[in-house]
């Protein structure tokens, strides 16, 4: 059973037409009864766009819109000089 989720992360992402996407990186976390009683413990993963779209990982570089398919590519962040 989820008892709660937090968002863990937000990515920047583009698609083939260079749209900016944002990526929600949500985790699930479960309770879990054990012999000295209940703990929480790490669960699913969630990935959803801004707009609520289902986002289908990939790699750590893409990943799918799943209801059109569409991939979208990670925008790594350089390092400041």
């Amino acid at each position: 059973m989820c008892a709660y989720r937090r968002l863990m992360e937000r990515i920047q992402a583009r698609d083939a037409e260079g749209n900016l996407h944002v990526i929600l990186v949500h985790q699930d976390f479960d309770e879990v009864a054990t012999a000295h009683g209940v703990c929480i413990r790490p669960g699913a993963q969630l990935f959803e766009t801004d707009g609520r779209l289902k986002i289908n990982w990939l790699n750590e570089r893409q990943f799918e819109i799943d209801s059109t398919g569409e991939i979208l590519n990670r925008i790594l962040s350089t390092p400041a000089k």
